[in-house]
This record gives structure tokens, C-alpha cells and sequence, in this order.
């Protein structure tokens, strides 16, 4: 998102924590083994406050209590528990660790002061190659002409990643429409991706979704893009401004609100690291909001936000007293005949998801976004995406004013101009509307040129990004 799962990108320059029995290759025990079974300890309890209890007066200078709490949080949703450590060696910069997580493995250094109090602690992901698939994964692409070749060239490289399982593409080309599949629904599988049949995460570009509600409810004079976003919030938050200028619903829209990426509570919760937003209710989005406080103007300036996408979701739904699923049914994919594009998935649908899988390959668990749904909660097959783009080609649909009113640029400066919920860049002879998306185990991509007439979509079961591929396309035209 622009990937979901950036979300989730923390600042952790001076934390790291161990707990177990340290095998040391024949040497003595280190100063720091007793301490770091006791950080382990707390670390896989979720108790951050005790491990800063046992750190240095300098420590405390360099990071709050809050601070640490914070990033220990998102550590944790990023990584998962502790399992197992085993010494490497000292430095100047203090003893070092090779630590396995669930989900990475981490090199830890911890440095004590003369009182035994940790003075400093660093870790960093340990770089890991995955080798590449020797064998040709499996595709139904024909290669016979030009439009085939082109998606070879693209795709091929990807799909022989290591990482990587499945991809579904679509290439529509004033009218016509072409369609590929690569690879797997699941590693254990030998079964192409069904441009009909099988359900991805579409992460966020659930944001254009959730963007062209607004649109919606803008066009039926029921919202208006600069209304306060304070007028549809709980009376007891405090208006939402800076130096008397209030965030707007348009704000929330093109990612100019200022607000941070993500809610400073969103991990203080608790925290299942396979699913990290499940936990985030309305009633924690608006405990964030009662004591955040604007630090930037409003309007000024890109800054991309799943914080600000998700709020607006909620705004929708106390808008219209209907729920983010049923706002998204009933004036979007019921309008487009897009029968198979969900935000909760039932027992049988779920059979059709393909297993998602995360960057080192390995399988992922679905993801609900809690409060956040507008940020990235939609699942959808290849043809319903199809229709969802030749909508904003100009297909008649009963949307045609909302699409056209969500393409018009809010925002233009720096480093993206925005229209609402997508970003627009620049083309060789025009401009392009597009979003990708990430959760933890998909991508996606979406984007299209409206005067030219072509689109494409592009959905992978793998947290190994696509945008790459899909800008190609676009910057060609």
C-alpha cells in the first residue's frame, strides 16, 4: 500500500530484546545472558514496561517509556514471538545474537552500562536469499502476439521468484480484454489462479472504493468534499484543526490530512501479528482522536495515510447508519454486477481464497483491518476488477457521475498529485490513475488511462510487490 502492510513499518533503531538459554559454542556465559532471558521473557508476554525498568538513565534520554512501549508493539506485530537465540560474538558496540522470530530472523546487539543496565540495544534483519524456482512455473499464456509477449517479459521474472506463487493479469485495450494466469492458488497445488473463481486481497486499492463512496454521497448532495470531518464524529472529540484550519472529509481522501500513517495506539493492543489490525475497534480509533492534536496544515501537502483512509471508512458508516461492508455492496458492487468482490468472506467463499503467502514465502493469514476497513479490507476476483475498471473507463453504469466526480485532481504539488482515492501520474502523451495495494500475504495493482481506454489489474498471492509491473504498461501508452 502504498501497501497495507508499509503500515507496519516501525522505527526501532535502539531496541532488540532475547530471552532462553544462549548456547555459546564452548565460551563462558556473556554478562548479558541473564538479563536477555529475562527480556525474552516479557517481550513474548507483551510486557514492554518491565524490560524498560531494566535499562539505563542515558537509555531513558534517548527514548520515553511510551516510546519504547510503542515500538516494542509494532516489533511484535511485525515479527511475532521470540524462539530461539544463539550467541555470535562481541563488538565495540556490545554482544551480538543471531535471533529467530516467526517471522524474520534478527541480529542483536546489547551493550550494559557499569551498573548492569542495558545502555543500548540494535537489531537488524538478517538479510536472506531465496533462491529463485528453477523449473518453468506454469502459465496460460498463449505468447502469440505482441500484448502475450509483453506480459511474458513483464511477469516472467516475478513469478520465478522464490517468494512468489500466483499471479492473475488483465490487460483491457479499448474494449478488448485479455487475461492471464501464472503459477499457483497455493504452493501445495498445481492450479492456475481463476480469473473467475478465485478471491484475492486487493488491500489498498480498497481505497478508491471507499474514496468513490465519498464521490457518491458528494453527487447525492448527502456530503460535501470540504465539510469538517468533526461534523461526523462523537461530540466529546475535539475539533480536528490546525492554527483554525479544520481537517476536511477531502483531506481524508487524497492523504493530505496530515495524520500519521497509522494511529499511535493501533498496537498497544491486543496485538495477533497474523491478522495486526483485527484488535483496532471504533471505540480505540476515537480514544486516538480525543487526544491527537494536528501538528500540519491541512490540504498542504502528500502524506499517505491508512489512518486517514480508515477514519473516513468509519465517517461513511456513521453517515449512513450501514456498515462499510453493506456500504460497499449496496452502492458499488451491486451497481457494477460484481458478485464475487467481499469485505467479510463466507465459509464457502473462504474455500476460494488463495493462500497468501509473505516476502520470505511463506504462508500468511488473512487479514481483517478492524476499524480501518476503508484503508484495505476488500477481497476480489480478476473479472469483478475487470468490471471495476471499465467502469472508470466509462462503461454506462449507474456510478457515472461518482467515477467521474472521484477522477477529478484534489491535490496537485510535490511529490504526488491525488484525485480522490487514487494517484495520478504522469504518462508519455497522458495522465493515469492508479493504486496498489499490499496485506500480508497479497499485492495488487490497479490503474488506467481514461482518454485512451485501457486499464489493467493485477492481483499475486504474495507479499512481493507488483507496481513495477503494471507502471510499465502504463507508462507505455
Amino acid at each position: 500500500m502504498t501497501t497495507i502492510k508499509s503500515g507496519i513499518i516501525y522505527a526501532l533503531s535502539s531496541v532488540a530484546f532475547i530471552l532462553c538459554n544462549i548456547p555459546c559454542f564452548g565460551q563462558a556465559n556473556t554478562p548479558t545472558d541473564s538479563l536477555l532471558n529475562q527480556v525474552r521473557l516479557h517481550y513474548n508476554l507483551q510486557q514492554p514496561e518491565k524490560i524498560y525498568k531494566n535499562t539505563s538513565a542515558e537509555f531513558h534520554k534517548k527514548m520515553t517509556q511510551f516510546q519504547f512501549q510503542e515500538g516494542m508493539a509494532k516489533f511484535y506485530a511485525k515479527t511475532g514471538q521470540w524462539n530461539s537465540i544463539t550467541f555470535k560474538g562481541q563488538t565495540d558496540k556490545g554482544w551480538d545474537y543471531l535471533c529467530s522470530f516467526d517471522k524474520s530472523d534478527q541480529i542483536v546487539s546489547i551493550k550494559l552500562d557499569q551498573d548492569g543496565k542495558i545502555n543500548r540495544l540494535n537489531f537488524a534483519q538478517v538479510a536472506t536469499q531465496i533462491p529463485a524456482k528453477q523449473e518453468q512455473v506454469a502459465s496460460n499464456n498463449p505468447l502469440k502476439d505482441s500484448i502475450d509477449l509483453r506480459v511474458e517479459r513483464l511477469v516472467r521474472p516475478y513469478i520465478q521468484k522464490g517468494n512468489t506463487c500466483g499471479i492473475t493479469i488483465a490487460i483491457i485495450d479499448r474494449g478488448n480484454i485479455y487475461r492471464y494466469s501464472y503459477g499457483s492458488v497455493n504452493k501445495l497445488k498445481e492450479q492456475l489462479p481463476d480469473p473467475e473463481l478465485t478471491i484475492f486481497e486487493i488491500g489498498s486499492v480498497t481505497k478508491t472504493f471507499n474514496a468513490l463512496l465519498l464521490a457518491k454521497a458528494v453527487t447525492a448532495g448527502k456530503m460535501k468534499l470540504e465539510d469538517p470531518v468533526n461534523r461526523y464524529l462523537p461530540t466529546d472529540i475535539p475539533e480536528l484543526a490546525f492554527q483554525g484550519n479544520p481537517l476536511k472529509l477531502i483531506h481524508l481522501a487524497n492523504h493530505t490530512s496530515g495524520l500519521p500513517r497509522l494511529p499511535a495506539n493501533i498496537f498497544l493492543g491486543d496485538v495477533n501479528p497474523a491478522d495486526p489490525y483485527k484488535h483496532y475497534t471504533s471505540d480505540s480509533l476515537y480514544s486516538f482522536l480525543r487526544t491527537y492534536r494536528p501538528t500540519t496544515m491541512p490540504g498542504k501537502s502528500f502524506d499517505y495515510s491508512n489512518l486517514g483512509a480508515g477514519l473516513l471508512g468509519t465517517i461513511l458508516e456513521r453517515n449512513s447508519s450501514q456498515s462499510f461492508e453493506q456500504l460497499i455492496r449496496d452502492q458499488i458492487t451491486s451497481a457494477l454486477d460484481m458478485e464475487n468482490t467481499f469485505v467479510t468472506l463466507s465459509a464457502n467463499d473462504r474455500k476460494r481464497l488463495a493462500q497468501g503467502y509473505d516476502e520470505q514465502g511463506k504462508p500468511a493469514s488473512p487479514w481483517d483491518l478492524g476499524a480501518l476497513k476503508g484503508s484495505g479490507a476488500i477481497k476480489s476476483t480478476l473479472n469483478d476488477m475487470i468490471k471495476y475498471v471499465r467502469a472508470q473507463l466509462g462503461s454506462k453504469s449507474p456510478l457515472e457521475r461518482a467515477i467521474e466526480t472521484s477522477h477529478q485532481i484534489t491535490f496537485a504539488g510535490g511529490t504526488q498529485d491525488m484525485a480522490l482515492g487514487w494517484r495520478i501520474n504522469k504518462g508519455i502523451t497522458s495522465d493515469y490513475l492508479h493504486h496498489s495495494g499490499g496485506t500480508g500475504g497479497f499485492r495488487s495493482f490497479v490503474g488506467f488511462h481514461s482518454k485512451k481506454k485501457f486499464g489493467i489489474v493485477i492481483l499475486s498471492n504474495a507479499a512481493e510487490d507488483v507496481t513495477s509491473i503494471g507502471e510499465a504498461f502504463l507508462l507505455s501508452q
